[in-house]
């Protein structure tokens, strides 16, 4: 390999193994420029289908900051003390940056094919928004920023995680389409604490959940083997019984999955239908 490509390897690895979740953050105001390049990066984030269902709605005002981390308030989880600490924390965790990143899918996109299908696709929407968060936590290192992914979802409608509202409610001040759902938010800032390379540091706590080390383990720990096979796996005097039992019941099986896939598209249909005519 030559230098000017290790170089490259380097400064790459570097953003994304000193990247830190960060909730302590100073004054500074982040630049528009690096917003609009954080934003860059998102949308070319890979996604299935290359379908870019990706969407982003990006807050500076310090005011509505505070505004939605109020709604989307669980910091600490669990407190005899929680009036004091929203009287210090007002806006919870959101309320601590300087900018917030919401990250929706656009779920009209995965509906597109409106083959009775949507349930299959759905999880993309999940994996292709998570790809994007990604890409701006390690851009976002890269500047000398601090980040948090803070979980976020439909999901959380009208529980406590969202102080009994939904996200349209929480994002009334937003020209939202009905097709965009919410998939997480990224909170920003220049960190309070830094190493010698200028990168943001973990911090020992978080609301309620204690500091555990950010140090990983070897790559064997997270490797999965393959199975040693044994001779009893190939033994041919298996239950002759057994294997005819499993295998017709595997084929009942698939000729249920197959009549719920059938009235599952028949009601799709009739509902994507109904959809487009709104």
């Amino acid at each position: 390999m030559n230098v000017n490509l290790m170089e490259r390897v380097d400064l790459v690895k570097q953003a994304l193994m000193r990247r830190r979740s960060v909730r302590s953050f100073t004054d500074v105001k982040i630049e528009q420029s690096i917003l609009d390049d954080l934003v860059e990066a998102a949308k070319y984030a890979p996604s299935g289908s290359n379908w870019q269902n990706q969407r982003f709605l990006v807050v500076t005002d310090p005011g509505e900051i505070e505004r939605i981390g109020k709604i989307r308030f669980v910091w600490p989880y669990k407190s005899a003390n929680v009036e004091k600490v929203k009287e210090s924390h007002p806006g919870g965790i959101l309320g601590h940056g300087q900018a917030l990143i919401l990250v929706f899918a656009d779920a009209a996109r995965n509906d597109a094919r409106g083959n009775g299908e949507y349930y299959i696709w759905e999880a993309l929407e999940t994996q292709n928004c998570s790809a994007s968060i990604q890409n701006i936590l390690t851009l976002a290192a890269a500047y000398g920023l601090g980040t948090c992914w803070v979980s976020a979802s439909e999901k959380m409608n009208y529980t406590r995680m969202l102080s009994g509202k939904n996200w349209r409610q929480a994002l009334s001040n937003y020209e939202i389409p009905q097709s965009y759902k919410m998939q997480g938010v990224v909170v920003l800032g220049y960190s309070k604490s830094v190493d010698k390379a200028g990168y943001a540091k973990g911090e020992k706590m978080h609301g309620a959940t204690q500091w555990t080390s950010t140090e990983r383990r070897e790559n064997a720990y997270y490797l999965i083997n393959k199975r040693e096979v044994t001779g009893s796996q190939f033994d041919p005097g298996l239950n002759r019984n057994k294997v005819f039992f499993v295998s017709t019941y595997s084929k009942i099986i698939k000729v249920l999955l197959r009549l719920v896939r059938f009235f599952d598209r028949r009601i799709h249909k009739i509902e994507y239908v109904r959809h487009l005519d709104k």
